[in-house]
């Protein structure tokens, strides 16, 4: 088995809004994503006070995949101190021939004054 695999572009969140972050094109020659992973708390700054939580939601006109709903990874900023938190991979079976785009939207249960960022990205089997 060959897996690869793709990222999103970086995208301001919109907070409790929900916000496009990218639209991904399957490659060709892909059979199917076994792993998805995404964060939303990329940014310059953290608040305290403010918890980083909210979903990716996945849609596509190309397969039937809605709905796919998944949680960000979450955390609470209760000083100045640093966190580190490595984006966790959802196992998945989503059969695909390659082509199809598919798009990925964040809504953050909680407005950040930070200017937070999120991203997503997909682990193909070739």
């Amino acid at each position: 088995m060959v897996t690869k695999s793709q990222m999103s572009a970086l995208t301001a969140s919109g907070d409790t809004t929900k916000t496009i972050i990218d639209t991904l094109q399957v490659p060709q020659g892909a059979k199917r994503i076994i792993g998805i992973w995404q964060y939303g708390h990329g940014a310059a700054t953290l608040t305290s006070g403010e918890p980083v939580s909210g979903v990716v939601e996945y849609e596509s006109s190309d397969i039937n995949i809605v709905p796919l709903q998944l949680p960000l990874p979450t955390f609470d900023i209760l000083t100045s101190g640093t966190a580190a938190l490595n984006p966790f991979i959802f196992p998945v079976d989503i059969p695909v021939h390659g082509g199809e785009r598919i798009s990925g939207y964040v809504t953050m249960d909680v407005a950040q004054t930070g200017g937070i960022k999120a991203r997503f990205g997909f682990i193909y089997e070739f």
